[in-house]
């Protein structure tokens, strides 16, 4: 194989391989997934996942994070006993 061969194969697979890797960084939240206990906990994995934090709010029952993904504002409650998002809206 030539090595413009080789650039050419690698030029079809890098497209791909760079959304994969987009899409990894920015998944969405949904109601059940584990997103963490403690405010530092939420906050990693907010960030972790794309999302720009405007404000993280604990509740007598809840934690709420206003939140930004891709241009969208975000509301996501939190159940602080187990860590798991118990709702995602807009805001």
């Amino acid at each position: 194989m030539t090595s413009f061969n080789r650039l050419v194969r690698l030029g079809a697979i890098a497209p791909i391989a760079f959304l994969t890797l987009g899409a990894a960084a920015s998944a969405e939240y949904q109601p059940g997934d584990k997103i963490g206990l403690s405010i530092s906990d939420i906050a990693r994995g907010l960030e972790n996942n794309g999302y720009e934090i405007r404000e993280i709010e604990v509740k007598d029952d809840r934690i709420e994070a206003e939140v930004t993904l891709e241009g969208d504002k975000l509301e996501i409650k939190i159940d602080p006993m187990t860590g798991l998002v118990t709702r995602v809206e807009d805001d």
